[in-house]
């Protein structure tokens, strides 16, 4: 096994009063929001993020190591 490094975030990440427990993991930061915008549009109904909360997500993004 080896380890690999992704970009992590989450709806809680962004705003700890939201409710959703919608979190992802990706290679890379475009794919990361690439994700997020899909989450985004179909959950929450934004076609696109505003740019207050594009910002507060850019600054919650972790990286995490995980065992693959």
């Amino acid at each position: 096994m080896a380890n690999k490094q992704y970009m992590q975030l989450g709806c809680l990440d962004v705003d700890a009063t939201a409710g959703c427990g919608f979190q992802v993991r990706a290679e890379t930061e475009a794919e990361l929001f690439q994700l997020v915008a899909m989450h985004a549009k179909q959950c929450h109904k934004l076609d696109s993020l505003p740019p207050e909360m594009a910002a507060k997500a850019k600054a919650a993004v972790k990286t995490v190591t995980v065992t693959v």
